[in-house]
């Protein structure tokens, strides 16, 4: 039985990442625009211009934050509603202020409505007064005093009570508050309350519309302001979402067609006439249509209000959002903007289009028409953008500053992330002067030679020799001169340069010869080496020369034997000032070569330096190169990599090749690792990159990931827009038919662009500093295309995590003290996460504590358990029999990241491999002058045990198994391993409440040292909980203690349980007699059981400190019976699915086994992870205080959160 200590709280949470389950947005002054946010109990503010948190408050004790409301009066006092379940809260103009100076603001009061709230709304016209909506689709009217500190709410008023999924509210006058509420069985109830002047007076209500058609539950509901179509001409809609994944758009204009409940309605003698109409009319029930509803005549006609329907997503959409513009109509027309989110963690931009005769002609009929008649308007698909991972987007906001701006679009998944797009100008960005604005141009080679004939002086265009254009003259090929200029050519040997303007291009033809322009015409590449010149290789096999310093010149290079198939522009870090070095491939020949030129910078005339020879071996297709540790790397148009050292001065042959790509796809770009001499980048179509290290002669491959490209068709490292120090690694490439930009380090997509997919000319330059600005072009359909930003249409507020629960977390195991800590954690969206813990930037950076380095992906079904094996290893298991070894390495460079590869894949799965990997252990396998290995035992699904040892070179070897009983295993550990002696102990932990005590023994043959296998015993079994055993941890007990183990486990049945362990022996390692696995016995000395230590199943335990007291420190009873006995203290964290997190403590009194753990209750908190999947003790940094002091440990789940011991 556990006892309470007076010790008071000991735990204080010190980070959290948990879904974002409300949002809105606050334009505090022009130019500055804030999003606020509830991440479960706290209100966080971020600025959008710089992405930073300026301040945060914990709202409610224990409830999470569902919604906020900004409102501001007349008189600029701004104050912020916040609710979510029953509480509501407001926070004044002063805190909101406070918090937004980065300074403390004190937990504002928190009040208790009477029902669930959907949507609340303070009054612009009167800041104390306001009214909520609840999941009954009452009204609730509050006021607050002056100070916040008081709140009143008056009586529920309501035309109906169904069960409400969704609701919305939009004031009037001061008055008339509107409301909008989407039931479960898919209607859609539009009614108008009027608040009283006085609280005596009982409000009115006035039902509007009952709408059908949606065919699953309305999920989101937005009502737009009044929008101006035209001069005089104004409406108000409605926008629904439901789970049939439709959007609709219904028309809520104001009209004389509604069913009213007076003051005499609501009397003592019970609703009126009129009121038992208007419960009828809402009480409409089922999905789809109305044929079998009670809906009353006047309102058969509402449904017929919808305008239009769309279908979009692929699940079900959560929000549906208007932006907020009215003016629809000048300085020209332009569709209304409605924004979707949903369950696909994607956003949809859609445009309403209205026939605005017919709607007036409609409107004038009171909607009365046939079922035939077609929309009055059309809903039209702009765009799609995935903005979070895993599953669901929670919370969404849409806003403007005003008319004239972009809306600020906002959304906030289940995977801690706030993504956002839009609202701010160039000035509030810092792009004012840019190179790089937001732009997109198509056009024809005949679009540029009409401008040029336009805009140029006589003599500018060679008109003694025309050019006869061919009808399907297109562009060819392109390349970047600078970040305002680019080259292109076209079929007919054209060689045009463009020049970007504010919003267009200005063109200028290069003046070339016949002769050149009919060289280009049969096939011409491409490339610039260097700012300001391009290289031309033609179909004759010359190299031509363009430099943007003489614009009205191209200079011939070189010939080379055949047709030039490619250029690479090759980085020699060994060249001269003034030169630079490509590499031409030719059709047909074995070899390549590679030249470098020499460019006098004062008349602009280039030669050629040196012609090296690269041999190819046989097949070999180059399409990638760069140097590496003095050799030089070549990648081909199948995957293969080659090392190549240099054969005498003059040429290169083939040292070694690797292929790792598992595709015939071509390797398109090697880059070299900032900082380092042996490391370099390759990328390949097969949508992978590889870094590998170049050792001893030796190509080792060190990472392999699959970021969300299809295709990856070039990378660059640059530094990030926050740090001058760390560096970014930049990807593109092709997915389906878009271009993409993707930051790897901070895991965004930085640019999409539709342009019909791979395999097509393009060229694209970014800014060194950021990556977020871009110019594109590219063909399509034998046509140009440019586009440019200025920023990213898309970028992360705040970083998150996983998008679905995580259910194992793992610290490096011997990384406590060093400068390198790492966490991992997995989840049920089947990734692995690899994190550096970083706890001292927090407020300077957008991941908070801890720094995403790595996303693996190999898994395909649920990963039930991870654990580190020393800092190199990573191991993982899940469903289908999944279990992986990940090698970790640091990499030594500028680039702040690591290197992981799946180096194993457990293979000896049973015929069906159709189980679970529930739980496994690890430990090490050492023998003198061997290679590492580890034992490794697995606890399968079918109620088997099998242990392996595992090398690099000989895979998984299996040492032994052993069966249980029909229960499921759901925890084993390593008790002990001893090599020399032969000898290993597991226990386990099933479905049926039981530890079990197996044992197995082992013989190494020599000299191959290859095990004998003997197989495991059950030695016995020990009933601790009444059903499965959820979580468990195991300490070493020191020797002054009685040595053994300790055990904790947490179960299904909300009981905490302790075992004491001895051992009849000691391994040969201390240095005492050997005993053998038969002799040496693991028994039970005692043990302890806290029943009711939580609410719910304890899903995740772990000793977090071990300390020893003297007796001095114990009650005063218990000195009497131990007055010289010392205390063996462990400190033991629980989580539990039901949202408490509890610090315990459990004393071992002396070295006499035989007297039970005591057991107290040290702290018990709410935690903000629901569905706790794990607990894991954070390694101390190296200036951490030894003890107490440095102690933390993370709870994973939905969310994760670090408590500290304090």
């Amino acid at each position: 039985m556990a006892t309470k200590n007076k010790l008071g709280s000991r735990l204080q949470n010190s980070y959290l990442l948990s879904p974002i389950t409300a949002l809105d947005i606050y334009h505090a002054q022009p130019g500055r625009s804030l999003v606020l946010a509830g991440e479960d109990t706290y209100l966080k503010v971020y600025h959008v211009a710089t992405s930073t948190q300026l301040g945060q408050v914990k709202i409610f004790h224990s409830q999470p934050i569902h919604g906020i409301h900004v409102s501001q009066t007349n008189n600029t006092e701004t104050r912020i509603l916040i609710w979510g379940g029953q509480s509501v809260s407001i926070l004044s103009h002063a805190s909101l202020q406070t918090l937004i100076q980065g300074g403390h603001v004190q937990q504002p009061r928190e009040f208790k409505a009477p029902d669930w709230i959907y949507d609340g709304i303070l009054s612009p016209y009167d800041s104390n007064s306001g009214v909520l909506v609840t999941a009954h689709n009452e009204i609730v009217p509050l006021r607050s005093t002056p100070d916040v500190q008081g709140l009143t709410f008056g009586p529920l008023t309501s035309p109906s009570r169904p069960i409400l999924y969704s609701a919305n509210l939009c004031w009037l006058s001061a008055e008339t508050v509107l409301v909008a509420g989407g039931t479960v069985f898919g209607e859609i109830i539009v009614w108008k309350y009027y608040t009283s002047p006085t609280s005596e007076r009982p409000s009115q209500w006035e039902l509007l519309y009952v709408f059908t058609g949606h065919e699953g539950s309305i999920f989101g509901v937005s009502i737009s302001p009044e929008i101006e179509l035209a001069p005089g001409t104004k409406i108000r809609v409605l926008a629904s979402c439901s789970d049939d994944r439709t959007i609709r758009i219904w028309d809520i204009t104001d009209s004389d067609c509604s069913t009213s409940a007076s003051e005499s309605s609501a009397n003592e003698n019970g609703p009126s006439k009129d009121s038992a109409k208007a419960l009828a009319d809402a009480r409409e029930t089922g999905f789809g249509g109305n044929s079998n509803s009670e809906v009353n005549e006047e309102h058969q006609n509402d449904s017929a209000r919808c305008l239009a329907v769309a279908m979009g997503h692929v699940s079900r959409i959560w929000h549906v959002k208007f932006t907020g513009r009215t003016n629809h109509h000048s300085p020209r027309e332009m569709p209304i903007d409605v924004w979707s989110f949903g369950e696909d963690c994607t956003r949809q931009r859609w445009e309403l289009s209205l026939d605005v005769k017919r709607w007036e002609e409609t409107k004038a009929q009171n909607y009365i028409t046939t079922k035939e008649s077609a929309p009055i308007g059309i809903l039209k698909h702009c765009s799609t953008s995935p903005c979070h991972v895993g599953k669901n987007i929670w919370s969404a906001a849409v806003s403007m500053a005003s008319e004239e701006d972009q809306p600020l679009v906002v959304s906030g998944g289940a995977d801690g992330k706030i993504a956002i797009s839009g609202g701010q100008s160039k000035i509030e960005d810092g792009l004012s002067g840019s190179d790089y604005g937001d732009m997109e141009l198509v056009l024809s080679v005949s679009d540029v030679v009409q401008s040029l004939g336009a805009a140029a002086e006589p003599g500018d265009l060679p008109l003694e020799k025309p050019v006869k254009k061919s009808a399907k003259e297109g562009f060819q090929r392109y390349a970047f001169l600078s970040e305002q200029s680019f080259l292109a050519t076209t079929t007919s040997g054209r060689l045009l340069m463009g020049t970007t303007a504010e919003d267009s291009i200005n063109w200028e033809n290069v003046d070339i010869s016949d002769a050149v322009m009919a060289d280009l015409k049969s096939w011409n590449i491409i490339k610039s080496p260097a700012k300001g010149l391009a290289v031309l290789g033609s179909g004759s096999g010359k190299i031509y020369l363009y430099q943007q310093s003489r614009p009205n010149t191209i200079q011939e290079l070189t010939q080379l034997p055949n047709k030039v198939s490619d250029i690479i522009c090759l980085e020699d870090p060994n060249q001269q000032p003034n030169t630079w070095t490509i590499i031409a491939t030719v059709l047909v020949l074995d070899h390549a070569f590679m030249l470098t030129f020499e460019t006098n910078p004062t008349t602009g005339e280039t030669k050629i330096v040196s012609s090296r020879r690269i041999d190819l071996t046989p097949n070999f297709v180059l399409t990638a190169a760069a140097f590496c540790n003095g050799k030089l790397i070549l990648g081909s148009r199948v995957g293969v990599l080659a090392v190549q050292r240099p054969k005498g001065s003059d040429g290169f042959e083939t040292e070694q090749s690797r292929k790792d790509c598992k595709t015939k796809d071509a390797v398109t770009c090697i880059i070299p690792l900032p900082g380092s001499t042996n490391s370099f980048l390759a990328g390949c179509r097969d949508g992978r990159y590889r870094i590998y290290t170049l050792d001893k002669d030796l190509l080792h491959l060190q990472h392999e990931i699959s970021p969300p490209l299809g295709m990856i068709e070039g990378a660059w490292f640059t530094s990030s827009p926050s740090s001058t120090t760390n560096l970014e690694l930049i990807l593109y490439g092709f997915r389906g038919n878009n271009f993409i930009v993707w930051s790897e380090t901070s895991r965004q997509e930085l640019a999409s662009v539709e342009c019909g997919g791979a395999h097509r000319p393009f060229d694209t330059i970014s800014p060194a500093h950021d990556p977020g600005q871009l110019k594109l072009v590219f063909t399509k359909a034998a046509q140009m295309h440019f586009y440019s930003q200025g920023r990213p249409f898309l970028r992360a507020l705040k970083d998150g995590g996983h998008g679905r629960e995580l259910r194992a977390v793992a610290a490096s195991s011997s990384s406590s003290g060093s400068k390198y800590r790492y966490i991992a954690t997995a989840a049920e969206d089947t990734t692995i996460r690899i994190w550096q813990i970083d706890d001292t930037t927090q407020a300077s950076n957008t991941y908070g504590m801890f720094k995403p380095l790595a996303v693996l992906e190999k898994h395909s079904a649920g990963i039930q358990h991870l654990k580190w094996h020393g800092d190199s290893y990573l191991l993982s298991s899940g469903g289908q029999e999944e279990f992986f070894i990940w090698r970790v390495t640091r990499l030594e460079s500028e680039y702040e990241s690591l290197a992981v590869v799946c180096e194993a894949v457990f293979d000896d799965k049973s015929e069906d491999g159709d189980l679970r990997i529930m739980d496994f252990d690890v430990s090490p396998f050492n023998i003198p002058r061997e290679e590492e290995k580890m034992i490794i035992s697995l606890a399968l699904s079918n109620s088997t045990i099998k242990t392996y040892i595992y090398s690099r070179s000989s895979g998984f070897i299996l040492l032994g198994m052993g069966r249980y009983t029909g229960a499921c295993l759901t925890q084993i550990r390593h008790l002990d391993v001893d090599v020399h002696a032969g000898r290993i102990h597991v226990l386990t932990g099933s479905t049926d409440g039981y530890i079990g005590f197996w044992s197995d023994s082992f013989k190494l043959s020599f000299p191959s040292k290859k095990p004998s296998q003997l197989g495991y015993e059950l030695d016995s079994v020990v009933k601790l909980h009444q059903s499965t055993v959820k979580s468990l941890d195991i300490v070493t007990v020191p020797n002054a203690h009685g040595g053994g183990w300790l055990i904790a486990t947490g179960g299904d049945d909300n009981a905490l349980g302790f075992m004491r362990l001895a051992s009849s022996g000691l391994s040969s390692s201390s240095g005492e007699k050997e005993t053998s696995c038969q002799e040496r016995k693991i028994t039970v000395v005692n043990r302890a059981r806290v029943a009711g230590a939580h609410a719910a199943a304890i899903t995740g335990l772990a000793f977090v400190v071990q300390t020893n007291s003297s007796s001095e420190q114990q009650p005063k009873e218990e000195e009497e019976e131990e007055e010289a006995a010392e205390t063996a203290q462990f400190l033991l964290a629980t989580a539990s699915n039901d949202q408490r997190v509890k610090l315990w403590r459990v004393d071992l009194r002396g070295a006499e086994l035989k007297t039970p753990p005591r057991v107290s209750l040290l702290d018990n908190q709410y935690s903000s992870v629901a569905d706790t999947g794990d607990v894991e003790v954070i390694p101390p940094s190296a200036a951490a205080e030894n003890g107490v002091g440095g102690a933390r440990f993370m709870v994973g789940g939905v969310g994760m959160e670090v408590w500290d011991l304090v």
